[in-house]
């Protein structure tokens, strides 16, 4: 098991990238807190857990936008297990639309979520790995960090945000043995692109098929990523096999970006 004992914090894993992740770092022996502001499907990720890991998994609900709750979050990690070992930041929403269009309220939650839930959830965790020194804290950017996208633009500038952070970030916990990276994937099978290709399939006048075989297309590999690949990839930043990367990116994109 390589994080045995390990205790992990992740927001956003009621379903996606952040459930499968819970349920691989379950399977490697990880104590985890798990977020999410959905609370249904944050109890149906607890479900899928395997059975001996649930006493090793605690879940609260959290909305990374409150300040008040991602401070609860961290504090409940430090008060139960005393530190945190890993902080895996990947709570996010996506919104498309043309510039000109684009509701305030939707740019909004982009930021709210993306950027902002990624400051704060950081925010309340980084005393205690300066103090600790030593641990990693990892990020989910996106391919739409690295590129641009036909009606992304609000989506993207918040995704390279999260890039831009990300490195910054690592910069400043350098000196304390803190490692700060970021995972980009690329389409992935997951609720949130399901939602952002029906969305532009509906404004296009397309069907759903023709929009998500854009997406296919988009990458070398034909295929949109199971969410258990890009799970993979966080594994492997949050284990020692990584202990020479910081600053970094992950870029789990299907080759979209060798194009």
């Amino acid at each position: 098991m390589r994080l045995k004992d390990k205790i992990v914090v992740l927001t956003g894993a009621a379903s996606g990238i952040g459930r499968a992740t819970a349920r691989l770092f379950a399977k490697e022996g990880a104590i985890q807190v798990l977020s999410d502001n959905d609370e249904e499907n944050l109890n149906e990720t607890y479900k899928l857990i395997n059975n001996d890991a649930k006493e090793r998994t605690k879940i609260t609900v959290v909305d990374v936008r409150k300040q008040n709750e991602v401070k609860s979050m961290i504090n409940l990690a430090i008060e139960k297990y005393g530190r945190i070992d890993v902080l895996i930041v990947n709570a996010g929403v996506v919104r498309v639309g043309d510039v000109e269009t684009f509701p305030d309220s939707d740019y909004d939650l982009l930021i709210d979520v993306n950027i902002k839930g990624t400051h704060y959830t950081c925010k309340y965790a980084v005393p205690y790995f300066k103090k600790q020194g030593y641990g990693s804290i990892i990020t989910l950017a996106s391919v739409a960090a690295h590129i641009g996208q036909t009606a992304h633009a609000n989506y993207c500038s918040t995704k390279a945000a999260v890039l831009g952070y990300t490195r910054a970030l690592a910069l400043d916990l350098a000196p304390y043995n803190v490692r700060v990276n970021s995972v980009s994937p690329g389409a992935t099978d997951t609720p949130m692109l399901q939602s952002d290709v029906a969305k532009q399939a509906k404004d296009r006048g397309l069907m759903y098929e023709e929009v998500k075989r854009e997406f296919e297309e988009e990458g070398v590999m034909g295929r949109w990523a199971t969410p258990e690949e890009i799970a993979t990839g966080i594994l492997f930043l949050a284990t020692e096999e990584s202990s020479y990367m910081t600053g970094a990116d992950l870029r789990l994109d299907g080759g979209w970006t060798t194009r």
